[in-house]
């Protein structure tokens, strides 16, 4: 089954969180997890779903689409 998600998810979240001067350890408690386990998904140790992604986007309230293959109808 194809990824869902762009391989390089992890690299625009990261981008994201720099350019608008949000701490890592802000978005993951807004997403209840440990800043630790946020680390894995932006290093790559974790693995960047369409889940994870629907959860940052809700989140920070932005589309999720800048995390996803194409455009998907929910």
């Amino acid at each position: 089954m194809p990824s869902l998600t762009k391989e390089n998810s992890a690299q625009i979240l990261d981008q994201y969180l720099k350019e608008h001067g949000i701490k890592k350890s802000y978005l993951a408690k807004k997403m209840n997890m440990s800043p630790s386990n946020l680390t894995g998904y932006l290093n790559g140790t974790l693995r960047f779903t369409a889940e994870f992604a629907f959860g940052v986007a809700d989140a920070l309230n932005i589309s999720p689409s800048i995390f996803l293959n194409k455009s998907y109808k929910i």
